[in-house]
This record gives structure tokens, C-alpha cells and sequence, in this order.
């Protein structure tokens, strides 16, 4: 659906007569932004607005304020104008008097509807479509009918974008159409009924001997009868505007838009052909043990791939930052959850793909346990010194000098820690001490999804994931609570992997607090397909040469520390460009086709950016020889590629798990109605029928997205009612149900 504004410099004016801003409307957004000042639905001359100035329109807008009854039953409801105009697109807003008291009329519904439409090109032609409409449907406002009219600009809340498959001059069209055999065509109005009607049977069935002899039928109930001469005239118009119709984009041929529907097989809502990992994307030693690992124990390779992603995560963050742009710094630690279901060996992959990380820290830890043990002692040494000199300066034995040297001595030690390169079960608040006694750095790795518990309030009954936010993004983090000490994390970076069952993401994507503060956008998800059933017992060992080579590749990542503070990773000319060409495709799609995981989709981008580091740093072995400073790191176009077609794969495994795991409610509710309509075997059936058998929904307003949903799935569609006049309330629309479902 598109069509197109003229706004106003100015909201609320009824003087004003200039409208010289051109607004064109494709989605709810750019509708929004477009209403909020005064507007007009056509172009004027000079911009002028007039019914003398008209040039042409795409739109009309027509008003409903509920004035033709005082019972609420026979009121219109926003909700309803999909039943009343089926397949019609259109846009319902509020009006400013919406639910309020106007004038002696008491509070009802009060709303606009937009109707895009073929453009008109006079002030006349603009006025009849709006009489035609109100002729279909007498409950709208009679004297909204003027060419010139403006409405107020407004800030639009709930709006109703409804997408049809036709507008609104085509539907009434259709419907003339449909009733004008019943009609004798009498003196006065024959020849601009066949016009119309030459017209109609032309674009039904083209410029055919068929269509004709239909129309020649058609003029024998002229009375008295039309002259053949007339009749030619009206046939040859008739013929070149099929013509001229035939040449447009998007005609339709007479034999596809005669023919019958026919029900096709329903799309299923947990159908998803989800893309394997880009195995080739990951540097060698890491990619080869990947291989390796998956054919080890006969897992997807998806599962130890984006395991590994989180590895160099862990072993780079805090370390390394890139430079996405001048102005933009994004840390490099990522995220990770892996979605499996039982006994699809996710201990086995994890421990494998952190062995390295297990053998560095204990081989580190053991090399510093005397110097660990050192610290300890002089810490306790220094709070004993501290605590005699308090006591001497209590009885005024101790100068003020040698207090303020104790004090500067305790503030400058930093006591020695034992490496913790992650965690596994942890509490939110003993996370925080991790991270303040790691340099701000600290990973949860796990095949448990326990910590989802203990952030929505398993331990302390309210729900606490600020570290976990600000360890993605890197905010400082201040801790100042009663019984605890103060810490202070200037730079956090925390990294995520957890291999967790489907209904531990549920969990996760029904909890409004997480997705509404946007801890699940934060994720990078991956369901694998499951090898379950297709395993085999004797698979290959992982060669001694792979591990080696993918631990040699750990451990450089883990040796390498920044003397100078974290170091920056830029792009090179070609990276940026590959990026920001992603980027510029990306974004306009955000509320689009990624309108369901918009949140998610928002941060793309800078995943793919981290992603891009951990890749450029693992495909480098450096060597650190006395006084030899390495080569700065540059992300190449090679490596940006590769770091987009891993954001891609992501892009289609986070929508599943969004969409599969209850994340959408209307998927969820929709799930419901299916098992409903066919555990009662039914084949039609409307609204109310709908309610009566599912007590969960409360308000029709509730039960329309997941009838619409349903229809776009292809489960049902709606049945045209051909009866209704357009006088009083429509009868409620009945929806057939797609006998596919019921096919074994």
C-alpha cells in the first residue's frame, strides 16, 4: 500500500491554506510522521488548497463519528473494516474526539479512514469517489465529501494499516459489477451505465468475442434501446481502454483473474529452513577443528562453530576494541545461545571447544600460586598495620603524616588474583565481584540456562540484568549497597555462551522485562538441526595435529596482553566500504522485513563488527620477540566478508527463535485457534464463533491480528459477502477454513 501526503509548516491551523510538503507514505512509520502536522490528500496548484487548484490525488480520507445511532450496538468499530471492505487497503486513525463528548453527542468511537486509490485528476472526480464510497457505506460522514478538505495533524497512536489486495474504486467497482444485471438500465443514465459496464467486462475478460457478446446482452435492458452507432462508440472506447490497461505494470490476464481460487497447502508456523554455518568463514585452525569436533561426536557443526566465536570472545575481550568509525568504538565481546534439545551431546562439544581455556588458567594458576599466596599475606599484613595505627592515633600517638602514608599504601595495592578466565552457575551480584576482580572481564560459559533463572528473580525476587547489559555494551558499572563494599567497573566486557533446551528460551523470550530492556536483542542464536537418529557410533577421532594448531591458536589469543591499555582494530578502505554498503541495505528493512525481531536486528551491525575482530586477530599467530612491537591489526575485505555472511546466517536463526519460541504472542495465540477450529472439525466460521470457543480472548479487538495472521498463513480466508448494501450494521464475516488441514 502507498499513496501520498501534502503537509503543512504547522499543526492546528484552520486558517492555514498551504500544504507544500510532498509525504510519501509505504508503512505505518513514514504515516505517522506524515500526520502529526496538518494534511491534505492531494496536490494543488501553487499549493494552494482549493477544489479550483486540484491536480491529483491518490487517497481520500473519510470520516466515521458514529452520528447515525445512540446505541453502542450499532456503532462501527475500527476493527470491523476489514469485514466490511475485504481485501481493501486502508488506514484507521483516531480522531481528536475519539471516546469524547462532542457537541450533544455523547462519547463513541470517532475515527478517520484513509483509502488509497487509482489517482484522480479533478476536483470532481475526487468528490464522486468519496460519494460512491459513502453510497457503500452510509455510516460515514455525508458532508466529507469536499475535494479541498485538510485534516489536523495529530500524533497517531493506534492506527490500523490494513494491507488489501486492491483499493477502494477497484472494490467498488467490483461490486457494481456484480449487481448491475439485476438492474433494467432506463432513459437518462444509458449511456453512461454501458460505458461503465463496457469497461468492467473488458478488464474481466479482455477484448474477446466473449466479452462482446456479453455486453450486448447487457444493452438489450437499455429502455427504450441504445442506436447500434452508440453502441460501437461505447464498444471501441471500451476496446482501447483494455488496450491501454493491458500495457500497464502489474495487469493481471483476463484467464488468471477469472479463474476459481483454489486452496493451497498452509504455510506451517514452525517450518523453518534454517542456513548451515559458514564453516569457511572462521580462520583455518579454527574451522578445521570445528570439522573435526563435529564429526568427533557427530554433532552440526553450527553448534562448535558459534561456540568458538564466543571462545575467541573470551580470550580477546577487554584486550581489543575495533574502530567502526571515527566516532564509533565497539568492544569485541559477543553473546552466544545455542538451542538444542536433550541428549544432542552439548557437554561434550562445549568441554571440548574450552579445554584450552581450562589448561592455560590451571597452568597459569599453578605458575603464580607462590605469588598468589604472597599477595594474600601482604594484604593481611597491611590491614594489621592499619588497624595498630588506628588504634595509635585514636590515643594521639601517630602523626598525621604516617596516616596518610598507611592510607595512600592500602589504596595503592592491588592484591594479586588467581586467573578465572569463566564461570558457570553464578549469582548476578557475584558476577559483578568476578568482573571488579578480573581487570572488568569475565565469561559465563554453560550448558545450563540457570543463570535466565537467577536474573529474573529466582534468588532475590526481582528482576536484575544491568550487568549484563552493561557487559555487553561496556558501561561503567557502581555497585554501592548496605553490607557490601563498593566496586566500580569502568570498562566491563562480558562474554555469553550457553547451550541451553528449547524451553529454557522460552522462558527467556516470554519474560516482557528481558526483551523490553533488551537483554534477548543482545543474543546471537542458533538452533542446528538435530542429528538425532542419524548419528553413528564409530566416528573419526579428532586428529592430535588439528587440536594442536586450534590451542596454539587459543593460547596466542590468551598470551597477548596490551601494555598501553586496550588496543584498536580499524578497517581497512575495502572492509569499510563492505560494511557500510550492509548497512545501508539493512536499514530500511528494519521495520519491514525485519519488523518482528527489529530490536535484534538493530544491533547487527555492531555484532557483525565484533565479529569482524574476533576474526582478524585469530588469523594472525604473533610473535613476541624482545622490543618487537606486532604489526597493528586491520580488518581486510577478505575478513568483512566473511563476517557479514556469519551475521547473515544468524539473521534467519534469530527469527526462528523469536518466532518458535512464543516470542510473538499472535504465533502463539494463532497455534491455539488451529487446534480449536480443528479439534471441532469446522469449516466456517466468524468472530464470535471464534470467542465463544476460546474463552482467552476477552475484546474482538483481540482476535482480529490472529485472524489476519491465519489468513496470511493461508489457514483460512475470508468469504465476500456480496449481500451486504452498505445500510446499518454489516453482518459479521464469515472465514472458510482450508480443507488442507484436515488431510492426513
Amino acid at each position: 500500500m502507498k499513496f501520498t501526503l501534502y503537509t503543512a509548516n504547522c499543526t492546528g491551523n484552520a486558517k492555514n491554506s498551504i500544504y507544500p510538503n510532498k509525504a510519501d507514505i509505504a508503512n505505518e512509520e513514514d504515516f505517522k510522521v506524515a500526520t502529526c502536522r496538518d494534511h491534505v490528500s492531494a496536490e494543488y496548484k501553487n499549493f494552494h488548497r482549493s477544489n479550483s487548484n486540484y491536480i491529483t490525488g491518490n487517497v481520500d480520507v473519510m470520516d466515521c463519528d458514529n452520528d447515525h445511532s445512540d446505541h453502542p450496538k450499532d456503532w462501527i468499530y475500527p476493527d470491523m473494516y476489514p469485514d466490511i471492505f475485504p481485501d481493501v487497503s486502508f488506514v484507521v486513525v483516531p480522531s481528536r474526539h475519539d471516546g469524547k463528548v462532542k457537541g450533544k453527542k455523547s462519547a463513541r468511537p470517532r475515527h478517520h479512514v484513509y483509502f488509497p486509490h487509482q489517482p484522480t485528476v479533478s476536483a470532481e472526480d475526487c468528490s464522486a469517489l468519496k460519494k460512491r464510497i459513502y453510497a457503500a457505506a452510509s455510516f460515514f460522514d455525508n458532508g466529507a465529501t469536499d475535494a479541498a478538505r485538510f485534516m489536523y495533524g495529530c500524533q497517531s497512536g493506534n492506527i490500523i494499516w490494513h494491507e488489501g489486495s486492491r483499493t477502494i474504486d477497484e472494490f467498488l467497482d467490483e461490486k457494481a459489477f456484480s449487481n448491475v444485471d439485476k438492474k433494467t438500465i432506463t432513459e437518462g443514465s444509458r449511456n453512461k451505465s454501458m460505458s461503465r459496464f463496457a469497461g468492467k467486462i473488458v478488464k474481466r475478460y479482455g477484448c474477446t468475442e466473449e466479452a462482446h457478446h456479453i455486453f450486448i446482452e447487457k444493452s438489450q435492458r437499455c429502455t427504450p434501446p441504445l442506436a447500434q452507432e452508440e453502441l460501437d462508440t461505447i464498444w471501441d472506447s471500451a476496446l482501447k481502454f483494455g488496450r491501454d490497461l493491458a500495457r500497464q505494470d502489474g495487469y493481471i490476464v483476463p484467464e488468471e483473474y477469472n479463474k476459481e481460487p483454489e486452496w493451497e497447502m498452509p504455510i506451517p508456523f514452525d517450518e523453518y529452513h534454517l542456513p548451515p554455518f559458514p564453516l569457511d568463514a572462521l580462520p583455518k585452525a579454527i574451522g578445521d577443528y570445528v570439522a573435526a569436533l563435529s564429526e568427533s561426536t557427530q554433532t552440526p557443526v553450527d553448534m562448535a562453530a558459534t561456540a568458538a566465536i564466543a571462545i575467541l570472545s573470551v580470550c580477546m575481550q577487554g584486550k581489543f576494541k575495533i574502530r567502526a568509525k571515527l566516532d564509533w568504538i565497539e568492544p569485541v565481546n559477543v553473546f552466544v545461545l545455542n538451542v538444542m534439545n536433550p541428549s544432542e551431546r552439548k557437554s561434550a562439544v562445549e568441554n571440548a571447544m574450552i579445554r584450552p581455556l581450562n589448561v592455560f588458567e590451571s597452568e597459569r594458576n599453578t605458575q603464580n600460586a607462590a605469588a598468589i599466596e604472597t599477595s594474600k599475606m601482604q594484604k593481611r599484613i597491611l590491614e594489621r598495620r592499619q588497624k595498630v595505627l588506628e588504634d595509635q592515633a585514636s590515643k594521639g600517638k601517630a602523626d598525621a603524616q604516617a596516616v596518610r602514608r598507611m592510607a595512600e599504601e592500602i589504596a595503592g595495592y592491588k592484591e594479586m588474583k588467581p586467573m578465572k578466565l569463566y564461570v558457570d552457575d553464578i549469582t548476578t551480584e557475584k558476577l559483578t565481584s568476578v568482573l571488579a576482580d578480573n581487570n572488568g572481564r569475565a565469561a559465563i560459559l554453560s550448558t545450563e540456562g540457570g543463570i535466565f533463572d537467577t536474573l529474573a528473580g529466582a534468588y532475590s525476587k526481582t528482576v536484575n540484568i544491568d550487568v549484563m547489559l552493561k557487559g555487553y555494551s561496556g558501561d561503567s558499572i557502581r555497585v554501592d549497597r548496605i553490607g557490601r563494599n563498593s566496586e566500580s567497573i569502568m570498562n566491563p566486557a562480558l562474554t555469553v555462551l550457553l547451550m541451553v533446551q528449547p524451553s529454557v528460551l522460552s522462558g527467556l523470550m516470554q519474560n516482557g522485562v528481558f526483551r523490553g530492556r533488551g537483554l534477548t536483542a543482545r543474543f546471537l542464536y542458533c538452533i542446528p538441526a538435530s542429528f538425532v537418529g542419524k548419528r553413528k557410533y564409530r566416528s573419526q577421532s579428532v586428529p592430535d595435529g588439528v587440536y594442536r594448531k586450534y590451542e596454539q591458536c587459543i593460547r596466542n589469543l590468551l598470551e597477548d596482553e596490551c601494555e598501553n591499555g586496550e588496543e584498536i582494530i580499524t578497517l581497512s578502505q575495502e572492509a569499510d566500504a563492505l560494511i557500510e554498503a550492509f548497512a545501508e541495505r539493512l536499514e530500511p528493512e528494519l521495520n519491514r522485513t525485519y519488523a518482528d525481531i527489529v530490536d535484534w536486528a538493530g544491533k547487527l551491525v555492531g555484532n557483525i563488527q565484533r565479529i569482524a575482530a574476533l576474526l582478524c586477530r585469530a588469523s594472525v599467530c604473533r610473535n613476541y620477540n624482545f622490543l618487537a612491537a606486532p604489526d597493528p591489526l586491520v580488518v581486510d575485505g577478505e575478513t568483512m566478508k566473511n563476517s557479514i555472511r556469519i551475521g547473515e546466517y544468524f539473521i534467519e536463526h534469530a527469527r526462528a527463535a523469536f518466532m518458535l519460541m512464543g516470542a510473538d504472542p499472535v504465533i502463539s495465540q494463532s497455534k491455539k485457534v488451529l487446534d480449536v477450529v480443528t479439534n471441532n472439525r469446522m469449516t466456517e466460521f466468524t468472530r464470535r464463533d471464534l470467542m465463544r470457543l476460546c474463552r482467552n480472548f476477552k475484546k474482538a479487538e483481540d482476535v482480529q491480528p490472529v485472524l489476519t495472521q491465519l489468513v496470511d498463513y493461508g489457514y483460512i480466508a475470508p468469504k465476500e459477502n456480496t449481500s451486504y448494501s452498505g445500510k446499518g450494521r454489516p453482518p459479521a464475516q464469515i472465514y472458510l477454513v482450508n480443507p488442507h488441514m484436515y488431510e492426513q
